[in-house]
């Protein structure tokens, strides 16, 4: 890898740890989805990003869980009522919010109010499969 190269990867290493300016930890997804949170009981936001649609979303909320080691089937539950404003991210918690959490916002089959988080990762899978020119 070229000096450049070390230097850039490096750069992204150190913004993708640092906290943002209101104290919340950063965590940036290989999509480049950003996460932030305060702690693992509270809710965690994932920042928005131009172009990207409800599953982006769940696809970074999936790989937030996987990175905080929850299990598969660990619900991951919307906190933000859709529809997002123009500009807006979406929260969401891994404990169900008081009054239960709001529409995934996706097309699903059941009555469930949460995805797992092996449910939101595999929106990744299906974002990357609808990019792929055939």
């Amino acid at each position: 890898m070229t000096r450049i190269g070390l230097f850039l990867t490096g750069c992204l290493a150190v913004a993708a740890c640092a906290p943002d300016p209101l104290g919340r930890e950063r965590f940036v997804t290989r999509e480049g989805q950003v996460v932030l949170h305060t702690g693992p009981a509270e809710p965690f936001e994932v920042a928005f990003k131009a172009g990207n649609g409800t599953p982006d979303y769940w696809c970074a909320a999936g790989r937030f869980a996987q990175q905080s080691r929850l299990s598969p089937g660990a619900p991951i539950y919307r906190v933000s009522p859709p529809p997002r404003r123009q500009g807006e991210g979406i929260r969401f918690s891994f404990t169900r919010p008081p009054g239960g959490g709001q529409p995934s916002g996706l097309v699903r089959i059941g009555p469930s109010e949460a995805l797992s988080s092996s449910a939101a990762r595999h929106q990744c899978e299906i974002i990357e499969l609808q990019r792929m020119d055939f």
